[in-house]
């Protein structure tokens, strides 16, 4: 915890001083023994100067604050350590970037965050951050485009994060405007002081998150950088002649839908088609996972896959159809193609995309239609194979050989 004066803690805050003054009044923010105010406390400031912005009349906001009905002191214990603001201004912090500052505004736009004025006092840990990932990026791309494209991954992605976990835990915890984010059900609900981590459990979920996301984001880095360390090493020596080369085998695209999802939302509601979308996801990343596969995104009813070959496509599209059916879902029906695809940003695009989507169209439920090229480039006894014909797909000026493939007999 940091003290600091009225002065400073409406700076750092960003709130006007008196505003200060009237939450103190109302007991939502505290005053130390020594008349100094508690930096955590900020974003309780920061949070009732939102408040006010978007149109709530304060004097109703402490009306609902002193009643009872609503609470913000546990947010001073939910976000991390508040940190300085700088002394020199934004125009100041960013005047080294030279002529790399004109990219600055985009990749505040791409970030989902608000760029600071050129008189403003940013935080600390964001202007050393957000000028370093600029001036960084730059050395390899002046022209800024591969910084929003970097950006817009780092925004968008951690607020599906943010968005998913409270999504979560409001469905789960049940957090009613009077526990100020503690649940109102289980051994901790409704706690006497939400402000105490040992009370209200979602102050230690928030730590718990921002801990959680940097352990997974290294450990992803590190297993993607040694695939890729894998992939050059084995470039190298093969051209070398030390290692004999892999026989050449395209990669693969499937889309896996559930049929009748439609007539289930329709029937059963849409929290019953929420879930078995979410069960949906939960196979298809058992099955992916067994064969280096990974899931591109979720669409609703269905999921779009990539696989490193046609012979890890296959054989986990068969066995994720198969737990579909044993799941007690409606039934799964599957398309794959396998070519050439282009990955940008970690999504995919191309022609192979749009025609593994068109070829799950054809499937009926059940089923696991494939393009002729697929099965050209399996390996005999990776599946059995029945021929549908050729078949006209809308987009594609050609009648495209598609075969419905089953497991392997077993021996």
């Amino acid at each position: 915890m940091r003290a600091l004066t009225l002065h400073d803690f409406a700076i750092e805050a960003a709130v006007p001083a008196d505003l200060v003054d009237r939450l103190v009044a109302v007991g939502v923010i505290g005053v130390l023994a020594d008349g100094r105010y508690d930096s955590r406390d900020e974003q309780v400031a920061s949070t009732a100067q939102a408040l006010v912005n978007a149109g709530i009349p304060f004097d109703a906001l402490a009306w609902a604050l002193s009643e009872g009905r609503f609470g913000l002191r546990s947010l001073g214990q939910i976000f991390s350590e508040p940190v300085p603001r700088t002394d020199p201004t934004y125009a100041e912090l960013t005047a080294g970037l030279g002529d790399d500052v004109a990219h600055l505004p985009a990749v505040y736009a791409a970030l989902g965050l608000p760029e600071p004025q050129p008189g403003d006092h940013p935080r600390a840990d964001e202007a050393e951050l957000i000028v370093e990932f600029v001036r960084l990026w730059s050395l390899v791309d002046p022209t800024g485009a591969a910084h929003v494209r970097v950006a817009r991954q780092i925004g968008d992605g951690t607020r599906r994060i943010a968005e998913g976990w409270l999504d979560v835990w409001d469905e789960v915890a049940q957090p009613d405007p009077t526990t100020q984010g503690a649940p109102t059900v289980g051994p901790r609900a409704r706690p006497a002081d939400p402000t105490d981590p040992d009370q209200n459990p979602s102050i230690g979920m928030s730590e718990l998150g921002r801990r959680l996301v940097s352990l997974v984001h290294e450990r992803q880095v590190e297993t993607t950088l040694h695939a890729r360390i894998l992939g050059a090493v084995e470039r190298v020596l093969v051209r070398a002649g030390r290692l004999p080369e892999r026989p050449e085998r395209p990669p693969a695209i499937a889309f896996v839908d559930l049929s009748g999802y439609t007539s289930m939302t329709v029937e059963r509601g849409d929290d019953a088609a929420a879930a078995a979308a979410e069960h949906l996801r939960n196979l298809a990343e058992g099955a992916v996972r067994a064969v280096d596969g990974r899931i591109v995104k979720v669409l609703g009813d269905g999921v779009l896959l990539q696989f490193p070959d046609p012979i890890a496509a296959i054989r986990a599209t068969l066995a994720l159809v198969a737990r579909v059916a044993a799941s007690g879902l409606s039934p799964a029906h599957a398309g794959i193609a396998a070519d050439r695809v282009v990955v940008r940003d970690g999504d995919v695009f191309g022609q192979t995309v749009n025609l593994a989507a068109r070829i799950a169209g054809q499937a009926g439920p059940g089923e696991v239609v494939v393009e002729e090229g697929v099965v050209v480039a399996l390996p005999r006894g990776t599946a059995t194979f029945e021929p549908v014909g050729r078949v006209g797909l809308k987009v594609f000026p050609l009648p495209v050989a598609l075969w419905r493939a089953s497991p392997p007999p077993t021996r």
